[in-house]
């Protein structure tokens, strides 16, 4: 016994599921053959993957994919899927989903891809995973930056708001209290620096030489340990007692 389609009206074999003419789902064995076979869509899109007629398809691509056949199959997969999951949608037949993939040339739509993008997806995982760790270690760096000078600026404000006990008799002839206003009045200009090698000193110049003061701690007391001038190094056995007491007795500067 035979049938008719009812989209062309050609005659249909006993049995057909597919219009030979049209190519339509016979609508009588749609609902049947979605339900009995529902359980073998995995199994046609595996098959269509492992197609055979790849190898061929393979030589014919583009020189960017033939350097890599993961690419190749990753691109094929994604188009695959497309399609499969496309005619799932629609409800199709499970023969007519397995005429499309039969029907479906993967590879010209796979060529379709732009080579940026099949790179992107395939052979530079390796060099944007550096970009997280180069990213981290910015800002690392930018951190332990911004400590160090803020911890130089908070030495040379301890230092500069830090003083000294001059053993003086008789009344005290000292102008200045601390270290920094001591500096302020004896020298012409100069500037305080911090180094991790050398800690805190200044840099000033008077009447015309220039002058290193560098500082440190001696039995817990802040002290001037060296003094350099013009380049070359005071000899002096007591320092804070001679030369640095000079600065603190220096005239205020209006």
């Amino acid at each position: 016994m035979s049938n008719t389609c009812k989209y062309c009206g050609a005659v249909l074999e006993e049995g057909s599921v597919i219009c030979a003419n049209c190519g339509k789902v016979v609508p009588r064995t749609h609902r049947a053959a979605v339900h009995s076979n529902a359980n073998q869509f995995s199994a046609i899109n595996t098959s269509m993957y492992k197609n055979e007629q790849i190898t061929d398809s393979k030589r014919q691509f583009q020189p960017t994919m033939e350097s890599s056949s993961q690419t190749y199959n990753k691109v094929r997969k994604h188009v695959a899927d497309q399609v499969y999951n496309k005619n799932r949608k629609g409800q199709h037949s499970n023969n007519s989903i397995k005429m499309n993939f039969a029907n479906t040339n993967f590879d010209a739509q796979a060529k379709n891809f732009r080579a940026t993008e099949l790179e992107t997806t395939s052979g530079n995982e390796k060099k944007s995973s550096l970009h997280p760790v180069l990213n981290k270690l910015g800002w690392i760096i930018a951190a332990l930056v911004f400590i160090y000078f803020a911890f130089g600026g908070i030495m040379i404000l301890i230092t500069k708001n830090d003083t000294y006990d001059f053993d003086i008799p008789g009344s005290n002839p000292l102008v200045a209290d601390t270290y920094g206003e001591a500096i302020y009045n004896y020298f012409d200009s100069g500037w305080w620096h911090y180094r991790f090698t050398k800690g805190v000193y200044f840099t000033g110049e008077r009447a015309g030489k220039e002058y290193e003061v560098y500082f440190g701690v001696e039995n817990k007391k802040r002290v001037v340990t060296k003094l350099v001038e013009d380049g070359k190094e005071v000899d002096a056995s007591d320092l804070m007692g001679t030369r640095i007491m000079g600065m603190f007795m220096a005239d205020k500067r209006a």
